[in-house]
């Protein structure tokens, strides 16, 4: 071959094949910068110099699918799968693309195939179970029904955030008063917020919100304070008329706060956990405008974006907290919406829903946060997003792009008229049989009947829109459960399961404690009587005042503690007995002197020690007051201190009282290390059983502040003379 026609050739292959990688990292580019429409041209021109490349296959089947061109989308996973370069996690791509598509039986396969590799991911193993379900699922008992929005259009609509008695929301279409400027996402107009007034004429019912805000990008997911005088909303990386990026080119999200005057906005400030290397955004503020919640991206999350929330405290946000990995997951969170009745709607694609983003609800109220599904009709196997709730709790909001609407994503207004009903089952243990409780009743709210139905097996009552409620279940021969719960209203019928674990009790001996003043032999009532070791045991009046009785186990050596202002301290220790029925124990106190009284003093500084929610860790700051009550006791070997812990109302009662404990033997800890008797440091764990009182105007959460604390109570021992 003629060498000057072979080089030609081999220039030929040269040129395309550098052509071809050109075309992948500009594809990759826009991709990365959500351009999919611009990625997708590069990609399919990559396509033609390689159409084995599973990288390019891969991206062209994510591209059609964000855009919604899911025939293009099936395409191209169908390549994907059949390529021998495929990665075991395009199953788990196409998986959640035909779960998307209402396709379940199909994307069971899928999962399961990638099962077949890896037996041991139990993330996709709840995936086919999942699937198996809404295989099965039919609509049936639907809490309401959906109505598109009138203010919809061929373009995209979401985010809806009420204002006054208006509706605001995110919208793709084009403003007649601004900008012809097109984003490269789906060739839609830059995203713009936009008011709907149905008091209006009906070609005026529309219009552009917030002129003095916009810019030439994107304006979206928007939240305001309770009076409308201030909002949060998210735009593009854009301010002053500059237009930032990250390192790597992308434009991110910020979240921007703006003060109305005289019916302007005016852009005052950016949140300040802003960045520009990741995006912030999706704004949802309590009523009382002390707690922001937000999603991010930011570094240290459980996967794509996050939830996040922030504290207003005196007039500076505190730092972004996570709300962890009950309710974040490696997936995408987002749309947080918070109402008066402490539930947090959400958005996520990362928990096991019908397909896409699908919407939860958890209740920050109680300890541990479990999102609820929100099952039909507002869920659908399409993305289901952006939901918001009316103050008056029985109408809402929220978007999708399910078949069957007007544009790209469309918003769907509900309005709820069923009541709750709370299904209580029990069983022991083992989860095998089921357990007739000898009373089941709401502490809280009281007066609410609880009926049982044998043909279920189970337990019922009905409750009003999104309340707290407490349960107790007690049965002879097994631990009582105490728990709080809560129900919202777009979950009409909820259902709890308890086990009920036995109690293997050991043969029991009766002690019985009378309480007396020393000199003139009068019962009295201590301000505390209590078992301390081996275990917690409070003591209450059950012959009198003065009189305890209490039943104990055999051949163990037990330790009362008693206390009453004015009187010293009593620490007894005693023995129960193998053959003694009965046990008499009289208790004397005696009063204090004056001297005595004066050293039971301790100054405020020094006298408690606060913890953050839900731990127990003794923090730094308070090693300095702890070391001076060393100091104290050292001093004097006739004080005592008692711990006397607590826990906010957050959470089980059970289970705050094992907190509170936790908090004291942690604090103890540091007592015994400073060279104190374990014997002079006495725990009082009261849980949430006694918060101190709420202040008129102190806000919920400087009341959960106060009760996560330990207090030290200075308490005087006679000495061994006065003693004998």
């Amino acid at each position: 071959m003629n060498r000057f026609v072979l080089f030609f050739i081999l220039l030929a292959i040269s040129s395309a094949s550098f052509s071809q990688k050109l075309s992948v990292r500009s594809g990759d580019r826009e991709f990365d910068d959500f351009n999919y429409k611009k990625a997708i041209e590069y990609y399919e021109y990559a396509l033609k110099y390689d159409s084995e490349n599973a990288h390019v296959i891969r991206r062209l089947a994510q591209s059609y699918h964000k855009m919604n061109h899911n025939d293009k989308a099936t395409e191209y996973f169908e390549l994907l799968i059949e390529n021998q370069n495929k990665e075991d996690s395009d199953l788990i791509l196409l998986g959640a693309f035909l779960k998307e598509r209402g396709r379940y039986g199909q994307a069971k396969l899928a999962y399961q195939r990638y099962l077949d590799k890896h037996p041991g991911d139990k993330g996709i193993r709840k995936e086919v179970e999942n699937v198996k379900k809404f295989e099965k699922e039919t609509l049936k008992d639907l809490i309401c029904e959906l109505k598109s929005s009138p203010f919809n259009s061929i373009y995209t609509d979401f985010s809806p955030a009420y204002y006054k008695e208006n509706m605001i929301f995110s919208s793709g279409r084009q403003s007649k008063d601004y900008r012809n400027d097109k984003y490269d996402w789906n060739g839609e107009f830059f995203l713009d917020l936009f008011v709907y007034d149905d008091t209006q004429d009906s070609q005026n019912q529309i219009a552009r919100f917030g002129n003095s805000i916009g810019s030439k990008f994107h304006e979206g997911a928007i939240c305001f304070s309770s009076d409308f005088k201030k909002m949060f909303f998210t735009r593009s990386n854009y301010f002053k008329g500059k237009l930032k990026r990250d390192k790597n080119g992308v434009n991110n999200l910020k979240i921007f706060i703006a003060e109305e005057n005289k019916g302007r906005w005016k852009v005052i400030a950016e949140f300040p956990y802003n960045s520009d290397e990741y995006s912030v955004g999706h704004p949802s503020l309590s009523n009382d405008g002390k707690v922001l919640y937000f999603v991010s991206n930011m570094p240290g999350g459980f996967g794509g974006t996050d939830i996040y929330r922030c504290y207003l405290i005196d007039g500076e946000w505190s730092k972004p907290e996570n709300l962890g990995n009950l309710v974040n997951t490696k997936g995408d969170e987002m749309f947080p919406h918070f109402n008066s009745n402490n539930s947090l709607f959400f958005s996520s694609n990362g928990h096991a829903g019908r397909g896409g983003l699908d919407l939860y609800v958890v209740n920050t109220y109680g300890r541990e946060f479990k999102p609820g599904h929100l099952g039909s009709p507002m869920n659908s196997s399409a993305d289901d997003f952006s939901l918001v709730m009316h103050p008056d709790g029985r109408v809402g909001h929220f978007a999708s792009n399910r078949n069957g609407g007007l544009g790209e994503d469309d918003i769907y207004s509900f309005e709820i008229e069923k009541d709750n009903r709370v299904n209580l089952v029990i069983k022991d243990s083992l989860n095998e049989n089921f357990v007739i409780p000898d009373q089941i009743s709401l502490i809280k709210p009281k007066g609410v009947d609880v009926k049982y139905n044998d043909e279920k097996n189970q337990y019922s009552f009905d409750i009003k829109g999104e309340q707290v409620y407490q349960i107790l279940v007690e049965k002879a021969g097994y631990y009582p459960v105490d728990t709080v719960l809560f129900s919202h209203i777009l979950d009409p019928e909820m259902t709890h399961y308890f086990k009920l674990k036995e109690r293997n009790d050991l043969p029991e001996t009766k002690v019985n404690f009378a309480t007396k003043d020393y000199s003139s032999g009068e019962l009295l009532v201590p301000d505390i009587l209590q078992i301390i070791e081996p275990k917690i045991i409070d003591l209450h009046p059950e012959l009198g005042f003065g009189n305890y009785a209490v039943k104990l186990e055999k051949n163990i050596n037990y330790r009362v503690f008693a206390k009453k202002d004015g009187y010293y301290a009593l620490d007894f220790s005693f023995l129960t007995s193998d053959s003694v029925v009965n046990i008499n124990h009289e208790l004397s106190m005696r009063l204090m002197s004056e001297k005595d009284i004066k050293n039971e003093f301790l100054p405020d500084e020094l006298a408690t020690v606060y913890f953050d929610y839900d731990k127990s860790n003794v923090k730094e700051e308070a090693f300095d007051n702890i070391d001076k009550v060393v100091d104290l006791l050292k001093k004097n070997d006739k004080l005592m201190v008692t711990l006397v812990a607590r826990a906010d109302a957050r959470g089980t009662s059970e289970y705050n009282d094992a907190l509170a404990f936790r908090r004291a033997a942690a604090t103890r800890e540091f007592f015994v290390k400073g060279g104190i008797d374990i014997n002079r440091v006495v725990i009082l764990a009261l849980g949430e059983s006694s918060p101190f009182d709420r202040l008129e105007g102190q806000t919920l959460k400087d009341w959960y502040r106060i009760n996560r604390c330990v207090d030290f109570e200075l308490n005087t021992f006679l000495d061994e003379q006065v003693e004998k």
